[in-house]
């Protein structure tokens, strides 16, 4: 596909500049962007969106968790981003009013072996602790103590690990809130129904060279939509700085300046949601998980109760694996799981099965298709799931891949770690020099 839009959209030269560029406006875009902004007061940040609003495809389909940083490997980026981003997005939500709960959450055994399971998640979080990775408090409950907090809990459970920091949050209130902040700000933008469709880099001015931090940033060219669903406006935009939020398209992006022989390939796993009104929940209070099945690979968390925050009962997600028609070059076609989103009565029957396996009471009538969601993968089914990836390849050009589940906990922390990355390898003030480049005075082109 980055072979087909480079044909498609010949380079054409830049009507303007802007020191900072965010491709896309999902969750993670839109606190990059709101980050850079109160960062960076005197230089200007764009956020530019395809969609006519914000967060429009995993952001707005997703469980609304707040993870406490339970799963991960303790020396991941989920694992530290996660926990970083769950207290920063407790404090957002108290300070600004935006709708949470902090609920949370059972992790259930059904048998032994799964204990074995919550055990080492318990000697994980203890190890988190000591090494100041972070605090991933945990309680042990027996089988019983279990049922006196949940009582809609079958006997099958036999032990459960409490998560007294997990939580649910309002996407929506998090993203509008964000949104306002980027665009009451004073060198905040946020551009809508655009899409980037070719980036470049900009040759070196100066007498310098490429590579010796003297680069003039990235050309990116951008197609506007004509407001009835045809191809609008082309222009293009020179960034001393892109970062590449772009989701479930981010390698199109990041592939375009890659040799072949560092492409990035994404998989896709969709996740269905069934909401349920009915018996057999009437007094759940916490989020309910099953212990992975797949505990090796945690291609997902199994498929759980969540509540939303007006103590609606949905479960989900279940992990069904998309295979994506190939273009000509051997890349996947875009949005080809915009045909997919549709949640099919099949996965709502084997969820039943799942979910009746700790909740007897519950009664399949009650089920609904609810929604569905595309989670980004940097592994295949069957393989270990692979950390978030958050690159920085080429001068000025920062990327993000793989950005899925615990996404939205981690929004707020992904967002500090780019700000660092900015403020030390884009415009240096890191290393104390207070220059914007190596060649000094160079400051007002971008400003």
């Amino acid at each position: 596909m980055s072979r087909l839009l480079r044909r498609r959209y010949p380079r054409i030269e830049p009507e303007g500049a802007v020191d900072h560029l965010v491709v896309g406006a999902g969750v993670v875009g839109l606190a990059i962007a709101e980050r850079l902004v109160k960062a960076f007061p005197t230089r200007t940040t764009f956020c530019v969106e395809r969609h006519g609003q914000v967060g429009q495809e995993t952001s707005s389909r997703n469980s609304e968790v707040i993870h406490s940083g339970l799963y991960y490997p303790p020396d991941s980026l989920k694992t530290a981003l996660c926990i970083r981003g769950r207290d920063l997005l407790y404090a957002r939500c108290a300070e600004h009013g935006i709708a949470f709960k902090n609920t949370g959450k059972l992790v259930l055994a059904l048998s032994d072996d799964q204990m074995g399971y919550l055990r080492r998640l318990h000697d994980k979080a203890r190890r988190l602790r000591a090494d100041g990775v972070g605090d991933v408090p945990l309680e042990w409950l027996d089988g019983d103590a279990v049922r006196r907090l949940e009582p809609n809990v079958g006997e099958r459970v036999v032990g459960a690990l409490l998560s007294p920091k997990t939580g649910i949050v309002s996407s929506h209130g998090l993203m509008e809130h964000l949104e306002k902040e980027i665009i009451d700000s004073e060198t905040g933008e946020l551009v809508y129904g655009t899409q980037v469709v070719r980036i470049d880099r900009a040759g070196p001015s100066g007498g310098g060279k490429r590579g010796d931090g003297s680069e003039d940033g990235w050309i990116v060219q951008t197609r506007t939509d004509d407001g009835s669903g045809g191809e609008g406006a082309l222009t293009a935009v020179l960034a001393k700085s892109v970062i590449n939020s772009a989701g479930l398209n981010a390698h199109h992006i990041l592939n375009q300046v890659l040799p072949e022989s560092e492409r990035l390939q994404l998989h896709f796993a969709k996740g269905s949601y069934f909401s349920y009104r009915g018996p057999g929940v009437d007094q759940v209070q916490r989020l309910l998980y099953p212990c992975p099945e797949e505990n090796a690979s945690l291609s997902g968390l199994g498929t759980h109760l969540t509540l939303n925050l007006d103590g609606e009962v949905r479960f989900g997600p279940d992990v069904e694996w998309l295979s994506p028609p190939l273009t000509d070059d051997g890349e996947d076609v875009p949005d080809f799981w915009e045909s997919r989103l549709a949640v099919s009565d099949e996965r709502m029957e084997l969820a039943v099965e799942e979910v009746k396996k700790f909740l007897p009471g519950v009664d399949a009538s009650g089920f609904a298709p609810d929604y569905s969601g595309i989670r980004p993968k940097l592994s295949k089914k069957g393989e270990t799931a692979v950390d978030f990836s958050i690159t920085h390849p080429r001068p000025g050009l920062i990327s993000l891949q793989g950005i899925e589940s615990p996404g939205l906990t981690s929004s707020l922390a992904i967002a500090e770690r780019v700000e660092q990355v900015v403020r030390q390898e884009v415009w240096g003030l890191g290393r104390g020099t207070g220059r914007v480049l190596s060649e000094g005075g160079r400051v007002d082109e971008w400003a």
